[in-house]
């Protein structure tokens, strides 16, 4: 982290830090809806430049989530999760080829849904203290 990073940055890097495996997953979906939601904003204003930064961090996170997947425990449904993965990486290219914003929102939608998955199944795993992490956290970003 740069000593001059934004507070918000320095929260982000933070929790990054603090956070194990499953957190970091839904982490990195909440990443994606962020930019997912700058570049949207990047092209309603005609701002292409910032449109195609934007893209293209969140072909930076897909593919961290991809290279996260745990391909020797996680069986068939790892096996599913790249593939919506991938889809997502085709998504964006043709959003961007396009300006299809309807096409990023429903990718941010997606998205979304698998971070709840993620944050659910943290949840479980961790109890009630999870569930009370997740909902401050919510709230302060």
């Amino acid at each position: 982290m740069k000593p001059y990073a934004p507070p918000t940055d320095a929260y982000l890097v933070q929790r990054v830090m603090n956070a194990g495996p499953v957190q970091q997953a839904a982490l990195l979906m909440e990443a994606g809806q962020r930019f997912i939601g700058k570049a949207i904003k990047a092209m309603e204003q005609s701002n292409h430049m910032e449109a195609g930064r934007c893209l293209s961090r969140v072909t930076e996170i897909i593919n961290e989530a991809t290279l996260r997947l745990n391909h020797e425990e996680g069986g068939e449904l790892v096996g599913n999760l790249g593939k919506v993965y991938d889809w997502w990486i085709w998504e964006v290219f043709e959003a961007s080829a396009n300006k299809d914003v309807a096409r990023l929102e429903a990718l941010s939608f997606h998205m979304g849904e698998i971070r709840q998955a993620w944050e659910q199944l943290h949840i479980k795993l961790s109890g009630a203290a999870a569930a009370m992490d997740f909902q401050v956290r919510d709230r302060v970003v």
